[in-house]
């Protein structure tokens, strides 16, 4: 249950163990956290100090990441930078803990520093340390082509509904429900990797877990200022990362408790906040142009109630829970907890105990087979129409994407770019509607105007604010679109 990166890490490693599997997931492939983070593949530096176990897991995916999937990630390297001498101690404590955990790094001069990143920041001390940028949809894709190459089933737009049990208290089906009605599976395991949505779906097995649940707000801006991940060497906290991610800059992240599983709206008192955090780091980020916000729900969980604990306190490791060990049936299982960076050894761990409650000895490959790459959208001829300037996205390219709006986005990048859907988005949805005559096209553009609209809301200030009136001049006064 759950198609993002862990969901689908576990189908991964199921298939080439030799098990039969289905994924099921509620929306798009990747819909949930999976889809919304800064990018930044964790070298663990950030968790050294205060979270070791995390910090190994990730340098020891970090290397198994970048073996497996090379055409999913960008080896950028990464900088820890003391901003002032008030973080000293902390320093002296990382330094530690990266040695302790086995992390590379070493020192940066300021004129390396400013080198490295073309930037002036405000920098006491810098350290390289082996971070990386992870291209979260590309991966995503290569996780769901080669799932299905080795005769795994995905299902998307699907929900579970309860699972069956034979006398002896063992699952023995699922009730699933999608477009083509409720129908049951045969199965012998329900594996809960639902993200933020694992609380609602252990209840289904008669016992419920609960999650820490908190959100981060992230903001684009339009550009690519450097080719380096910067980090801000003291205890995590509000935007004190810089991601240069494709053509643009990502600043994050908040980290707010919420209720919801669903990502929240992002507020533009944040954004101005956590600019102003990145304004401490990079003064000259007060020129660059912002060109939207978004938000993205942590799965974290604690075992223990966590009462009035901050989020940044709960743990980044992950737990696996057999519920079969507790009030659940047997044969079901939830994965909680963790990062993008750890999915492959999460689904790992997550495997092994489902396979020791089947009685089946396979060991694990993921870490020594490589995912075929994912099959490439036809580029466009010079003749081609284009439909996205700002992405250079050509009419071929998005045909040949077989999916929703969603994944024509996420696999093309139209409407990515800095006019965020202005002016590609009416034409888009046009075609769209060539290819899909069956499809409601004014609920199409609606739906897609409000995903973008809200990211540049929160980002509606200097030359943005000017950019979102223009879009909202040309949707309702140019194009006539229903507000």
């Amino acid at each position: 249950m759950g198609g993002g990166a862990t969901g689908l890490g576990i189908a991964w490693d199921l298939v080439l163990r030799g098990l039969s599997v289905t994924v099921v997931e509620q929306e798009d492939i990747g819909h949930g956290t999976s889809s919304r983070f800064h990018g930044l593949l964790h070298s663990g530096g950030r968790y050294v100090v205060r979270d070791p176990v995390a910090a190994m897991d990730c340098i020891h995916e970090n290397r198994v990441i970048k073996r497996i999937a090379p055409e999913a990630v960008e080896d950028t390297g990464g900088c820890f930078v003391q901003v002032d001498d008030e973080e000293e101690d902390y320093r002296l404590a990382w330094e530690k803990g990266m040695t302790q955990a086995g992390i590379d790094y070493h020192p940066v001069s300021a004129s390396d520093l400013r080198h490295l990143t073309g930037v002036k920041i405000r920098a006491a001390h810098a350290f390289w340390v082996p971070d990386a940028v992870l291209e979260g949809f590309l991966l995503l894709q290569m996780l769901r082509e080669n799932i299905q190459a080795y005769g795994g089933v995905i299902l998307t737009h699907t929900r579970l509904r309860a699972v069956k049990t034979d006398g002896s208290g063992k699952i023995v089906g699922a009730m699933i429900q999608g477009a083509d009605g409720e129908k049951q599976l045969s199965c012998d395991a329900v594996i809960n990797a639902a993200g933020p949505w694992a609380q609602e779906v252990s209840q289904l097995f008669g016992d419920p877990i609960t999650m820490h649940l908190s959100y981060g707000l992230m903001l684009i801006f339009a550009h690519r200022k450097f080719d380096v991940v910067i980090n801000r060497l003291r205890p995590p906290g509000d935007g004190d990362i810089f991601v240069p991610h494709g053509r643009v800059t990502i600043l994050g992240t908040t980290d707010i408790p919420v209720d919801s599983p669903n990502a929240p709206t992002p507020e533009i008192s944040e954004t101005l906040r956590m600019w102003q955090r990145g304004h401490e780091m990079i003064p000259e980020i007060e020129n660059w142009r912002a060109m939207r916000a978004f938000t993205g729900v942590r799965p974290l969980y604690a075992k223990e109630a966590t009462g009035s604990v901050l989020s940044r306190q709960v743990s980044r490791d992950f737990t696996i829970i057999d519920h079969g060990a507790g009030q659940g049936p047997g044969g079901a299982f939830s994965v909680v907890g963790g990062k993008w960076t750890t999915f492959r050894l999460m689904a790992e761990r997550c495997v092994d105990a489902v396979l020791r409650y089947l009685a089946v000895d396979q060991a694990c490959l993921t870490d020594r087979i490589a995912l075929a790459p994912a099959a490439q959208n036809v580029d466009g001829s010079d003749n081609d129409t284009i439909y996205c300037e700002c992405e250079g996205v050509r009419e071929n390219q998005l045909r040949q994407v077989r999916g929703s709006v969603t994944e024509w986005r996420t696999r093309t990048w139209f409407s990515m770019g800095p006019c965020q859907g202005t002016f590609c988005g009416h034409r888009v949805m046009a075609l769209r509607q060539q290819q899909y005559p069956a499809e409601d096209f004014d609920v199409n553009v609606q739906q897609f105007r409000q995903e973008r609209e809200k990211g540049m809301q929160a980002a509606a200030f200097g030359d943005n604010a000017r950019q979102w009136a223009l879009q909202r001049a040309i949707r309702f006064q140019s194009l006539n679109e229903s507000p």
